[in-house]
């Protein structure tokens, strides 16, 4: 059942992403949902049902842009790898740290792919890099941050003073 929920949020999450987001383009950059739903998927994982997760969100992703297929399913195998591994209980479990993580994943994820996007031309990889990419890991970041912390807001345990829930 698990396995079905997370192909479905997948498939929202991808829709998403090529339909509505945009729509909330800041200075033409916007947040990849991608990276945001890989380290919602894979931070308490092993490293190798993360990086199953990963390709299968990156292959996903690459059925929407087929010029560079093959280029999001290998950067995602690799970020959902590191993922897990520094996510995996070894730093502080609160909504800011995940944030950071986020950031970090979407950074990595365009050093990754840029070089191929960009076909090698150092010139072209370094303005994107700094004109679109920092831009939008942190507007990935503040939208992770968002959502965990709504997340965490609608899935807290309220105790009645009689002792239930």
């Amino acid at each position: 059942m698990n396995f079905v929920r997370i192909i479905f949020v997948a498939l929202i999450v991808f829709v998403i992403q090529l339909t509505a987001i945009h729509r909330i383009a800041i200075a033409g950059c916007t947040p990849d949902l991608a990276v945001i739903l890989l380290v919602a998927l894979v931070l308490e994982r092993g490293p190798v049902v993360a990086v199953i997760i990963g390709f299968f969100l990156g292959f996903l992703q690459d059925l929407g842009n087929a010029s560079l297929l093959g280029m999001n399913a290998l950067a995602k195998s690799i970020l959902a790898y590191g993922v897990s591994r520094v996510g995996g209980g070894l730093l502080p479990e609160n909504v800011f740290y995940k944030g950071l993580i986020i950031f970090a994943a979407c950074l990595l994820n365009d050093i990754i792919t840029l070089p191929i996007a960009m076909s090698f031309s150092v010139r072209e990889m370094f303005v994107s890099f700094f004109r679109y990419s920092l831009l939008s890991a942190l507007y990935s970041s503040l939208m992770g941050v968002a959502i965990f912390a709504l997340i965490e807001l609608l899935t807290r345990r309220v105790v009645r003073p009689g002792g239930g829930f």
